[in-house]
């Protein structure tokens, strides 16, 4: 009698709740399209990231894969409501699949997006708090999770041995693959000693500390690196570094009768000398009033690249490596990336960018497809650098491929770092200075004396690896990472505005260079 009862109701069990997902993925695909709007209406700080003429490609993306997939499940829904067929159990199984991946799409999506506004919301007045960001994440996720859930069940239940049998009109009594599944977790297995013995454990612990991250490291996934699409023919804007004249010395007559000193102190180790010397070597004449246009390439009505994309924006990527303060700057108070975006939005002409910086593992860089990947990658430290042969390899091909390495000395240990760190990464090859006359330091910002050196801890002169005709490399000595930060970390505002300019400078060249060499692989593509 229960096994009866279980048959009838088997195609409602497992129809019902697919027919009902279809319709609610189809109603998200229909409403997803004009969403963003919505969300405007309520935050009008999310016209940095939303434009209310255009759908989000995001938003787009997902309103498709919702079509597809609502698609399938009210295909399967009917289909194992209406006929008993092997066919049919295979749409409902296929169905399944489609739902949880589509979850996994979803929650990857909400997560992303809402990381976006919390950082466009932040420039309005109310910042939010990572409780707000939780409750986002919690109202959007929380129903779905549940809903996810029940169709794995399901999915799990399309496998067991009377599902199949009522569907394929079988007699089998051998328990199937679902029903074993069931088993195992409701009596933790035929052995349940076995599960608490030292294999079991040996085996538990090479799963979550060997194969999980491997698998992650597999198949971590990027958003491709798309240059926003614009024009503008920058003029330079003279950067004059100059030394302050130095006072005429005054004579004094010596007394016979006054006592000499003959252990005079070391100047070159005074504190007070060395700030000195930096504010000598580095005060500069930048005129605000001097005629610059906006960042980019040919003539366009908007700020950007003629080779590039139309939903492009310009992001700061950082390397993470095994190493002291890769990330130093990275932080919610110093906030060194998001200043610097802040300024190079500013100076573009209000060229497209992200609203803050991103970290990334080196084993990243070859997942980008070709034409669409970082034309450069940010890196500092104040220690050890730690780096394997396979990431010195896709660092290596990513530079070759177009890319440039900016790297930020932030302390005199890291300048020996960084010099053995690039032997490895070019044998054979050697930092050279960069001359002041090299197109580096021309465009949009000229530098006459070359790179600032601010403290420099590596030196006063910036270096770099050149390969093709191109800088693959470029090392400053002086922490340019320091000069970004809030507060500028204590330095005179027109020093760190000479950071900030330096730094756009490095952007621009890599960004043409980068254009320039992968032009091939985005033919056809705006």
């Amino acid at each position: 009698m229960k096994l009866s009862t279980y048959h009838r109701i088997i195609p409602t069990l497992h129809c019902l709740p697919l027919g009902i997902c279809g319709a609610v993925l189809a109603w998200v695909a229909v409403r997803l399209r004009f969403y963003h709007i919505d969300l405007l209406a309520e935050h009008f700080e999310l016209a940095a990231i939303f434009d209310p003429l255009h759908t989000p490609v995001g938003f787009l993306s997902l309103m498709v894969i919702s079509a597809i997939v609502a698609l399938m499940a009210l295909l399967a829904a009917f289909s194992g409501l209406l006929s008993r067929t092997a066919r049919s159990l295979g749409l409902i199984r296929k169905a399944n699949a489609a739902l949880l991946a589509y979850f996994i799409f979803y929650a990857w999506a909400v997560i992303s997006t809402t990381s976006r506004i919390e950082d466009a919301v932040r420039f309005g007045e109310s910042a939010p708090n990572a409780v707000d960001l939780f409750n986002w994440r919690l109202a959007y996720l929380w129903l779905p999770s549940f809903v996810a859930a029940a169709v794995g069940w399901l999915h799990l239940n399309a496998w067991r041995r009377a599902v199949m049998n009522f569907y394929t009109a079988e007699a089998e009594d051998a328990p199937a693959r679902g029903d074993l599944i069931v088993e195992n977790i409701r009596t933790h297995g035929t052995d349940p000693e076995y599960r608490k013995s030292k294999i079991g454990s040996v085996w538990a612990h090479i799963l979550i500390i060997v194969i999980i991250p491997w698998l992650l490291n597999l198949f971590g996934c990027v958003t491709p690196y798309r240059v926003p699409f614009g024009g503008g023919e920058p003029a330079v804007m003279q950067v004059v570094q100059f030394k302050k004249k130095p006072k005429k010395k005054r004579e004094y007559i010596l007394s016979m009768d006054t006592a000499i000193l003959f252990n005079l102190p070391d100047l070159d180790e005074s504190k007070i000398f060395q700030e000195v010397e930096i504010l000598t070597r580095l005060t500069y004449e930048a005129n605000a009033k001097a005629a610059h246009g906006k960042l980019g390439s040919k003539t366009a009505d908007q700020a950007g690249f003629w080779d590039g994309f139309l939903d492009g924006e310009m992001r700061f990527i950082r390397l993470e490596y095994s190493g002291a303060d890769w990330d130093d700057g990275m932080d919610s108070t110093t906030q060194a990336d998001m200043n610097f975006l802040l300024k190079f939005r500013e100076v573009s002409g209000g060229m497209k960018t992200a609203l803050r910086g991103e970290s990334h593992r080196v084993s990243l860089l070859k997942k980008y497809p070709k034409g669409q990947a970082p034309p450069f990658v940010f890196m500092t430290g104040s220690g050890s650098i730690n780096m394997g042969g396979g990431d010195m390899k896709v660092l290596r091909e990513h530079l070759r491929g177009g890319g440039l390495l900016f790297a930020d000395c932030g302390s005199p240990a890291w300048d020996g770092a960084f010099r053995s760190f690039v032997s490895r990464l070019f044998p054979g090859k050697q930092l050279s200075v960069i001359a002041d006359d090299d197109p580096i330091f021309q465009l949009p910002f000229a530098f006459p004396n070359g790179a600032p050196p601010l403290w420099h801890h590596g030196g006063h002169r910036a270096l770099g690896i050149k390969e093709g005709g191109r800088w693959l490399v470029f090392y400053h000595p002086g922490d340019v990472n320091d000069a970004w930060k809030t507060g500028h970390s204590g330095i005179d505002s027109d020093l760190a505005e000479g950071a900030f300019q330096m730094g756009i400078n490095i952007v621009y060249y890599s960004t043409m260079q980068y254009l320039q060499k992968t032009r091939k692989y985005r033919k056809g593509k705006r």
